[in-house]
């Protein structure tokens, strides 16, 4: 909904005006014409003038009048006309506004309509390809935004608004197209005011029907449609070029609404967010969702088409993603015909409901909550779930006892269905494939089990079905699968084989697997009581909760506070949550095209290159200070009085001294910074707007090796494990496996879990998308996923068993060295299931009597392997009183390794709850990148340090892997136990959802050696 008005006006009133600027050559002076439309509602007379005004901060730049004339009943058009002397232009980076006045002056010389709007002077042209704005060619970094609140939904208040304008501005957005219709009239008027380009888009989007727009009888819709897009937004500034619509077809229709918006706007260009990369009735086509080498070769090179190119939708940022900017930035900048783009998209879609926890009457107390607003209704035997709209369901864990997997299986509930159950009629699955039962239409029943094939057993349903309560009752006994309605067995055949377990939830009243964005209407349309799992064969009459796998009895809920839902589907796009905080990606976002660039090019003579992105504003509008710095330390410092105009590059000098002595150990680098100068309405002075940073690795000296200290240490060898004790600290290696798996310092154990190889993270949302699957190549696996099921990237992790591995040992030796303890071990990380891979580990542990611990780790992966891993290195558990993070490398912020050039390297400190990024859907996050040392300490500062001879990456969680895998909501991880800390020799990217991880930054599955060394803390 929107704002709603009454209001009353004369019967002669002004109705619409139309405002349009030109200027000359020189772009210094410009036309104004204005055209305003007199209503009359009844009444005429004669005498009636026009008078219009242009003014800026009370001073009047241009005067118009026109009268007198006559009025008559209907609408008149009276145009007027002023040459205004070197108005100030209206950019993104100048938004610079006018007031115009406008006056109906009656026969007695008095006002009979007065209005005031804002308006401001510029001209857009498009030459030999190029898009310029001002005589200025022009880039577009813009987000595609639609209007969404977390509790107001589609409606925006002012204050949101302001807010998203803010942090656009303040991430160095200059642009916003409004997906998929035009925006509240707030919108326009705010964007005015803080200079963002608008692309305004037609509301006409067809999307699963775009057929119609080879249709005559719907082109009166679509006309009407832009009009009225058209005719209430041309008077705005802040409207670069308009959209003739998203998704609505290819066919004719869409040059029609292009040619009907030009009826009414004939100063403004005109895109079409189609599927197609183009459209002959655009000015400017896309594509949308191209690799940059696509964009580069197609776009770029290719002079056949002289159209500007804009990308109207890329990127597409879901969950923890981004990753790639970089690279389609290196490609926009290199050639004029390529506008920019608009990324998919801003605002995290989540809407804030209530978490509804259900009780499981069965030992495990599964943790199994209601989804959107289904209720407790009495039923037949106390209180039962209604299910009645589209987005109701009950989700379960994934709970280790509901992923059955063994040759018994027996699933039961009391139904009572209605109507629309047939165009659903889910009601207890786990996937589309590995257990369930669904009503199928009208007609049957079906019980599914997959034991290496889906095999499916249907009962037809009883004349009485709908509108009474029934029992319904499944059973795999190993050797046949029976169906029960009733008490009554229906249905029968022969079955064998275990269960196959896939990596989805357990729902009911939904299949996770196949209700997504394009599900039926009603997933089920029904009340639903004692529902009941069990990991054997039991029949009607005999269950008992006690023994169930879950059961669920619908008596009563616990509400347990609000989270962000994300409905039964689709793709959790967004680059800030729906509170508005960024999420990390946003730095990178700001980094990537900020407005000026800095490049060293002589070291010795302190050679810096300016590049000056800003289409309009010379450098100097900016405070720019250099720091050299010594890891964390400055050690020189001084400012920048730049003066570089827009789009060019100058050669500046920076003062800095290399120092006289060049201490061992740390590492110099040379930072620029750029901020504000003074206060604008989206930032105060001081705020950031660019920044580079320059590793001057040739100053850099190694560190020097310190005293070798001697102390006792000894090695027990027994049947409790492999101990290793000196002065304050007594190790553990496992006398099996080799894994270390204790390490107590002064009385504290630091290691709650062994440290182990690791070659899986809980797939981000790029991984569980079938889309991009698609775009790398990667062939179809039944089974996995959601979106896109057959087709995701994770689909191949899970299949090659990456995320369960079985550890063989080969050999464990251990021996005393010259004062150290060496521990040798080789050992298999072999798949769990058939698929034939394994990971030779060779490990070389020494431990020293000082209590340091180095491992030189050699990983080669064998057999077959997925394209690429997730990522590879080694995981373990610590204490969770070591919950202080302080890290060498990339921050503060998350990064990954296609998305990390927006993150400075320094030392920063944190905690692992503050690293908890609240993703919609639960995934791998918090990342750091290219660290030199990580060191996890308790409130006393006692812990654990790790470093690598190579940069290496680390994530640090409250919970388990397992437990962030299986989460699909917020709700369900189990945060606040001990810390899972993973450490990377490498690490595939988060990629986009629509190209996936573009190859530069994919692990290959290939041999990796590195040499960990691992500090305590006292």
């Amino acid at each position: 909904f929107d704002d709603v008005t009454i209001y009353s006006t004369p019967k002669v009133r002004i109705y619409d005006w139309y405002v349009t600027t030109d200027f000359g050559p020189d772009f210094v002076d410009s036309d104004l014409k204005l055209a305003m439309d007199v209503r009359s509602y009844g009444l005429e007379g004669s005498g009636y003038k026009v008078k219009a005004t242009v003014s800026k901060d009370g001073r009047e730049v241009a005067g118009m009048e026109n009268g007198p004339f006559d009025i008559k009943d209907g609408t008149s058009t009276i145009n007027l006309f002023a040459k205004v002397k070197a108005p100030k232009k209206w950019t993104s980076e100048t938004p610079e506004l006018y007031d115009l006045t406008m006056d109906l002056i009656g026969p007695d010389g008095k006002a009979v309509d007065h209005i005031v709007k804002r308006m401001g002077f510029k001209k857009t042209e498009i030459r030999d390809g190029v898009f310029y704005l001002n005589g200025q060619p022009l880039k577009v970094n813009a987000q595609n935004s639609h209007m969404q609140h977390p509790i107001l939904g589609h409606a925006m208040d002012e204050a949101t608004i302001r807010r998203d304008m803010e942090i656009l501005k303040q991430f160095n957005f200059n642009g916003v197209r409004t997906s998929h219709y035009p925006p509240v009239n707030e919108y326009l008027d705010l964007a005015d005011e803080y200079g963002l380009f608008i692309i305004d888009e037609t509301g006409d989007e067809a999307h699963a029907t775009e057929y119609v727009s080879n249709m005559p009888e719907f082109i009166e819709m679509y006309r009407e449609r832009v009009r009225q897009l058209v005719l209430r937004d041309r008077n705005h500034a802040c409207v670069l070029f308009w959209s003739a619509g998203n998704e609505s077809g290819e066919g004719d229709d869409i040059r029609e609404v292009v040619e009907e918006g030009k009826r009414y706007d004939a100063t403004r260009y005109w895109m079409y967010g189609g599927n197609a990369a183009v459209h002959p009735a655009e000015d400017i086509i896309g594509p949308r969702y191209p690799s940059p080498e696509e964009h580069e070769r197609r776009y770029g090179r290719d002079t056949r088409d002289m159209r500007p190119s804009f990308m109207d939708e890329y990127l597409s940022v879901a969950g923890n993603g981004g990753g790639g900017l970089d690279d389609y930035w290196r490609v926009i900048y290199s050639y004029p015909k390529l506008m920019g783009g608009a990324i998919w998209d801003f605002v995290s879609p989540g809407l804030e409901e209530p978490v509804r926890l259900l009780k499981d009457q069965s030992p495990y107390k599964t943790p199994a909550h209601i989804m959107g607003r289904a209720t407790l209704e009495q039923g037949p035997t106390g209180k039962a779930l209604d299910l009645y709209k589209q987005e109701q369901w009950v989700q379960v864990y994934r709970a280790d006892n509901v992923e059955i997997s063994g040759n018994k299986l027996t699933l039961t509930l009391d139904i009572y269905p209605r109507l629309f159950n047939r165009s659903g009629g889910y009601l207890i699955c786990k996937g589309s494939n590995q257990y369930g039962l669904k009503q199928q239409g009208a007609e049957r029943l079906d019980f599914y089990i997959d034991n290496g094939r889906k095999q499916t057993l249907s009962a037809p349903l009883p004349e009485d079905w709908e509108n009474r309560w029934h029992n319904v009752t499944a059973v795999y006994d190993g050797s046949e699968m029976k169906l029960f309605i009733d008490g009554t067995q229906v249905a029968s055949q022969a079955a064998s084989g275990r269960i196959r377990n896939l990596p989805l939830s357990l729902c009911i009243g939904r299949d996770e697997q196949s209700c997504g964005q394009d599900a039926n209407p009603y997933i089920c349309d029904a009340m639903i009581d004692n529902v009941g799992v069990f990991a054997d064969a039991v029949l009607p009459s005999k269950f008992d909760p006690a023994k169930a796998a879950l059961w669920l009895d619908f008596e009563e809920e616990q509400n347990q506070g609000t989270f962000y839902t994300y409905g039964q589907g689709a793709r959790t796009y967004g680059s800030i949550w729906p509170d508005r905080v960024p999420q990390p990606e946003m730095w990178q976002m700001k980094k990537t095209v900020q407005p000026l660039s800095f490049t060293l090019v002589d070291l010795v003579f302190g050679n810096v290159e300016v590049w000056n992105r800003n289409h309009f504003t010379n450098a100097s509008i900016y405070n720019t200070k250099w720091s050299l710095m010594a890891d964390d330390k400055v050690i020189e410092s001084g400012t920048l009085n730049l003066d570089v105009e827009p789009l060019t590059r100058k050669m500046v000098r920076i003062p800095f001294h290399k120092p006289a002595r060049i201490e061992p150990g740390k590492e110099y680098r040379l930072e620029i910074s750029s901020s504000l100068k003074k206060d604008e309405v989206w930032a105060k002075a001081g705020h950031e707007v660019a920044w580079d940073q320059f590793e001057l690795k040739s100053w850099n000296k190694p560190a020097l090796a310190g005293p070798a200290i001697k102390r006792n240490i000894t090695l027990t060898q027994g049947s409790n494990g492999i101990v290793v004790s000196g002065q304050g600290f007594t190790y553990r290696f496992n006398a099996v496996s080799g894994a270390l798996e204790s390490m107590n310092v002064d009385g504290k154990e630091m290691l709650k879990a062994p440290v182990t190889l690791n070659v899986w993270r809980a797939p981000v949302a790029n991984e569980i998308d079938g889309w991009n699957g698609n775009n790398a190549g990667q062939p179809s696996i039944q089974g996995y996923g959601n979106i896109g099921a057959n087709t995701v990237l994770a689909s191949h992790y899970y299949a090659a068993s990456l995320d369960k591995r079985n550890l063989v040992p080969v050999s464990v030796k251990a021996f005393n060295g010259a004062d150290v303890v060496v521990i040798d071990v080789k050992e298999n990380s072999l798949s769990t299931n058939a698929t034939d891979n394994r990971f030779e580990n060779d490990w070389h542990w020494v431990v020293y009597s000082d209590g340091t611990v180095t491992v030189h780790h050699k990983v080669s992966p064998k057999g077959k392997m997925p394209q690429w891993l997730p990522r590879i290195g080694v995981t373990m558990s610590l204490d969770k009183s070591l919950s202080k993070v302080e890290w060498y490398g990339r921050g503060p912020q998350a990064s990954y390794p296609d998305r990390k050039t927006g993150y400075r390297i320094g030392i920063y400190k944190t905690t692992v709850d503050d690293m908890y990024e609240p993703y919609l859907i639960p995934q791998d996050y918090g990342l750091r990148t290219d660290n030199r040392w990580v060191r996890l300490t308790d409130n006393s500062g006692k812990g654990l340090e790790f470093s690598m001879d190579q940069y290496f990456n680390f994530n640090a969680y409250d919970c388990t892997t397992d437990n962030l895998t299986k989460a699909i909501y917020q709700y369900q991880l189990q945060r606040g136990g001990d810390i899972t800390l993973n450490l990377d020799y490498a690490t595939s990217g988060v990629g986009c959802t629509c190209q996936g991880i573009f190859r530069d930054y994919r692990v290959q599955p290939t041999t990796y050696q590195r040499t960990i060394t691992i500090r305590p803390l006292r």
